[in-house]
């Protein structure tokens, strides 16, 4: 079985790179489990899929000059937004997937740090429609 060490994994956000600023990228699916349980079940539980979401978490580096990443985020703030991710950061394929969604951007931290530590950002948006997952 293959395993993948995570070093070149492409992050864009409406189709700017911001890669080169991401130092943590976790996207995290879910769904809800609707419980179908009946008489006839012999007392166990059963459930169902139900209705589909998921959130991002990004860690980023900040960087305030007016082309580079608070410049990207900031006028995307409250609106809804394209991510991007190939966790291979090779062109997309079987081996290779790229996931693409919107997200509703509604939290920035454009100032976080004690002195002598490095201006980042956390930040965990909610995933709103589709989810798609590319291999070609």
């Amino acid at each position: 079985m293959a395993k993948q060490v995570l070093t070149d994994v492409v992050v864009a956000l409406n189709g700017t790179a911001i890669s080169q600023s991401v130092n943590s990228v976790e996207l995290s699916l879910t769904s809800d489990a609707i419980e179908t349980t009946s008489f006839g079940d012999s007392g166990f539980r059963t459930y169902k899929g139900g209705l589909k979401g998921g959130s991002v978490t990004i860690s980023m580096h900040n960087d305030y000059a007016s082309t580079a990443l608070d410049g990207v985020l900031f006028p995307l703030w409250n609106t809804i937004a394209t991510v991007t991710i190939n966790p291979a950061g090779t062109p997309t394929g079987t081996s290779a997937p790229e996931y693409e969604f919107t997200v509703l951007v509604d939290n920035l931290t454009p100032v976080s740090g004690a002195v002598g530590d490095l201006a980042v950002q956390n930040l965990t948006w909610t995933i709103t429609g589709e989810i798609a997952r590319a291999e070609s």
